[in-house]
C-alpha cells in the first residue's frame, strides 16, 4: 500500500494528468494579487524542477505544463474565473487536497497575504470541497513549509477510509442482487482506477472476498446507517456518496432520487439535496471511462 501521495501522484506525464492542474491552482494563486513576486516564481520552479509530486517529469515536459496552465488563466480572464475548470479536472479528493496546499504554499511565499489571495484560496476551497477547518490546516502547514507531510498524513487518512468504502459497494451488491463474484471482480477494477481507494490489486481482492463472505443479519438499510455512523466527519460521508455516485453510469445521475442505492446512500449518510447536487457534480468529474461496475 503506498502510503506516500507521491507514489500515486508523480511519475511520467499520463493523458489527463492531474499535475496539470495543480500548476494552474499555482498560476492562480500567484496572479491574485495582481503581480508575480519572484520569490513566488521561485516557489513555482521549486515544485516543478525538486518537488516530488513532479518527479519523472521531464524539463521539457515541466515547461509545458506551465505553458498550458498560463494561458488557461489568462484564456479564463482571471484566476477565480479558471477556478471551476480547475475542481474539474481534480476529481479525486487526494488531488484537491494536494492542489490546495499548493496554492496556499505560493500564496505564503512572500510573507504578505493579499486580499485578492485569501479570495482566491476561500474560492478554490468551495470549488474543491475542502471544509474549511482542513482549508486551515492546509494554510498552517504552508506556513510552516510541511505541506508534503502534511498531504502524506491525508493520503493515510484517505486509506483508513477505504474499508468503509468497500463494505458500502458490498451492500450496494447486495441492494443489487449481485453478491457473486463477477460483480466483485467488476468492483475490484473500479476501487483499483480510484486514486483516494486504490490500493493493489490483491489488496483490495481480499478485502472484497471477506465483505462479500461476511454473514448479513439484516437487511441493506439499517447496515448501512451503522456504516454512516463510523464516520462522524461530514466531509468523509458527502465523499462516501460521491463515491457510490462514480459506479453508477453518468448519464444516469442527473435522475439520482430514482437509484435506489443512491437514495439509500443519502438518507443513511445524512446528504441534503442540495448536497447530493453537488455531489453528482463531483461525480461526473471522474473519467468517462472509468471501469465501472456493471
Amino acid at each position: 500500500m503506498e502510503t506516500r501521495a507521491k507514489d500515486v501522484i508523480a511519475g511520467t506525464l499520463r493523458p489527463n494528468d492531474p499535475r496539470r492542474f495543480l500548476v494552474e491552482a499555482m498560476i492562480g494563486a500567484m496572479n491574485a494579487d495582481g503581480a508575480v513576486d519572484q520569490r513566488e516564481r521561485d516557489v513555482l520552479a521549486r515544485y516543478l524542477a525538486e518537488h516530488e509530486m513532479f518527479a519523472g517529469v521531464a524539463a521539457a515536459n515541466a515547461k509545458l505544463l506551465i505553458e498550458m496552465a498560463s494561458d488557461a488563466v489568462n484564456f479564463a480572464g482571471s484566476a477565480t474565473a479558471r477556478i471551476p475548470a480547475m475542481a474539474k479536472g481534480l476529481p479525486a479528493r487526494l488531488h484537491r487536497i494536494t492542489a490546495m496546499a499548493m496554492a496556499c504554499e505560493v500564496c505564503v511565499a512572500d510573507e504578505l497575504i493579499h486580499e485578492g489571495e485569501l479570495t482566491f484560496l476561500e474560492q478554490l476551497r468551495l470549488a474543491l470541497r475542502i471544509a474549511p477547518y482542513e482549508a486551515q490546516d492546509i494554510f498552517a502547514a504552508a506556513q510552516a513549509h510541511r505541506t508534503a507531510a502534511y498531504i502524506d498524513d491525508r493520503l493515510l487518512r484517505l486509506r483508513s477510509l477505504i474499508a468503509v468504502a468497500i463494505e458500502m459497494f458490498t451492500l450496494r451488491a447486495v441492494t443489487l442482487g449481485k453478491l457473486i463474484d463477477d460483480h466483485r471482480f467488476e468492483l475490484r477494477d473500479f476501487l483499483v482506477a480510484l486514486p483516494d481507494l486504490a490500493l493493489r490489486q490483491h489488496e483490495i481482492e481480499g478485502m472484497l472476498y471477506q465483505a462479500f463472505r461476511k454473514p448479513r443479519m439484516s437487511g441493506p438499510d439499517g447496515e448501512l446507517v451503522a456504516l454512516a455512523a463510523s464516520l462522524p466527519d461530514p466531509v468523509d460521508r458527502y465523499w462516501m456518496v460521491v463515491y457510490a455516485m462514480c459506479a453508477e453510469p453518468p448519464a444516469d445521475l442527473a435522475r439520482w432520487r430514482v437509484i435506489p442505492f443512491i437514495s439509500l446512500a443519502q438518507r443513511a449518510f445524512g446528504i441534503g439535496d442540495a448536497d447530493m447536487e453537488l455531489a453528482v457534480i463531483d461525480a461526473g468529474t471522474f473519467p468517462a471511462n472509468l471501469p465501472r461496475p456493471k
